[in-house]
């Protein structure tokens, strides 16, 4: 696993790196930013912007605490395009976060560069 990491703010702390993001699973990027006061959405930002990746994995070294992966999985679902993949939570939560159902979800994994139908609060793979 090649690790890099990244910081916001001012202290850089050496706790436990709440949030891990990359864009192939192989390639992360430690974000510094564990109150989640943005830095996570730059980053985010970041490597949408320079990888273009169908998926986006994100990571937490701390088993105690998920909450910047849910908001890191909330961030991507609210402007779409990528899907997340956080292996550390059920795929039913991560599915929720981004208001579909898990078979959808599962679709999206499979291949994430299927085009997506939405219809009410449902995305559907379009057949």
């Amino acid at each position: 696993m090649n690790l890099r990491r990244i910081s916001f703010g001012a202290g850089k702390s050496k706790a436990a790196c709440k949030l891990w993001i990359s864009g192939d699973g192989q390639h992360w990027e430690a974000v510094n930013d564990p109150e989640g006061l943005g830095g996570y959405r730059l980053a985010l930002d970041r490597l949408i912007r320079e990888q273009s990746p169908a998926l986006v994995h994100v990571y937490s070294d701390d088993p105690e605490d998920f909450s910047m992966l849910r908001k890191a999985l909330s961030y991507l679902s609210e402007f779409g395009g990528e899907v997340g993949v956080a292996t550390q939570l059920p795929e039913e939560e991560v599915a929720a976060i981004f208001g579909v159902d898990i078979a959808s979800y599962r679709e999206a994994l499979q291949d994430p560069d299927a085009p997506l139908i939405l219809i009410g609060e449902v995305c559907h793979a379009a057949r």
